[in-house]
């Protein structure tokens, strides 16, 4: 099980692609906003990146993008500093601040709703390989503010935190639908489904009760406004107690990245959810959605990469 040593560097394997990754996201339904932020260290040739972007009414305002940034030493995650990215922990397993100095600014304190659920010691099915040998995830509460193109607003919402280390085998990686969906500090789930293989794994966790509860059946269908770029999804999904709850998703603004041969549609969205025969609304979240796809689907979505390198670089 992961615990407070986990939050510090690991020790690297020999492997190229062995890195270790700081990632956080936040949606803010009041302000119509989202963003997420992104460090990977890669120890074995002490080069990281660092990614921030940010959504505000559907649509990407601008980012932050520093690939292949030499360190040295080993990080401390009290100060985390890849570019103009800085993450700081405050206090272990609860509480980071991420910060974005420059022509942008991001500003923001995010603090656990429950504890880091760990996806190799704790799901019921064993992961492939090739996803990054540990991985933990944690839902939120993302409080602060943004300024980007001049314009700064408060963000007082929910996120996601996901920390991982290990070997990434992208080459291996047939894709992966990733699903955050955050009602509220009772309630707050991850839905995980990573194709290899020909296969299917699902992973994830269910936070209710006040406790987190290890997916145990999945199942994810969207509804596609084009190719591979999702109007709106629907999840059933129960976990290892036999807890079951049923969710639709609308999404709410569209990004799309590029890594490594995987296309990555990233689009915000509202949820709805059936939770013991009653309706609860007010969920926000993300789906991302990864796929391999041949050369003419890989080509049909370049226009959409385009789009959205050319809002984060300009």
């Amino acid at each position: 099980m992961v615990d407070i040593a986990d939050e510090r560097m690991h020790e690297p394997g020999s492997a190229p692609d062995w890195q270790e990754s700081f990632y956080f996201n936040w949606f803010d339904s009041n302000s119509d906003a989202m963003g997420l932020a992104r460090i990977g260290f890669r120890p074995n040739d002490k080069t990281c990146d660092a990614l921030i972007y940010t959504m505000r009414g559907g649509a990407i305002e601008r980012g932050y993008l520093r690939r292949g940034a030499p360190y040295e030493g080993i990080p401390d995650p009290h100060s985390l500093v890849a570019g103009d990215v800085e993450m700081r922990m405050v206090e272990p397993m609860s509480r980071w601040t991420l910060r974005l100095s420059g022509r942008d600014e991001v500003d923001l304190t995010w603090s656990g709703l429950n504890a880091p659920f760990d996806f190799h010691q704790e799901a019921p099915q064993p992961l492939p390989p090739g996803f990054a040998d540990h991985h933990m995830e944690q839902s939120g509460r993302v409080a602060g503010r943004v300024k980007m193109r001049g314009v700064e607003y408060a963000v007082d919402g929910f996120g996601q935190r996901d920390k991982s280390w290990g070997v990434r085998e992208w080459g291996r990686t047939e894709g992966w639908n990733w699903i955050p969906v955050l009602f509220g500090p009772d309630l707050a789930m991850n839905f995980t489904q990573l194709f290899y293989d020909g296969q299917a794994y699902a992973a994830g966790y269910i936070f209710h009760d006040g406790a987190n509860h290890a997916v145990a059946q999945l199942a994810i269908d969207y509804d596609w406004a084009s190719n591979r770029v999702p109007a709106g999804v629907r999840i059933e999904a129960s976990d290892v107690d036999g807890w079951h709850i049923s969710i639709t998703g609308r999404s709410r603004g569209q990004g799309c990245l590029y890594h490594r041969g995987l296309m990555i549609q990233e689009s915000p969205a509202e949820f709805e959810a059936i939770v013991d025969g009653k309706r609860r609304s007010g969920g926000s979240g993300l789906t991302e959605h990864a796929w391999r796809g041949g050369g003419l689907e890989r080509l049909r979505a370049v226009p959409r990469f385009v789009a959205t390198a050319s809002r984060i670089l300009r």
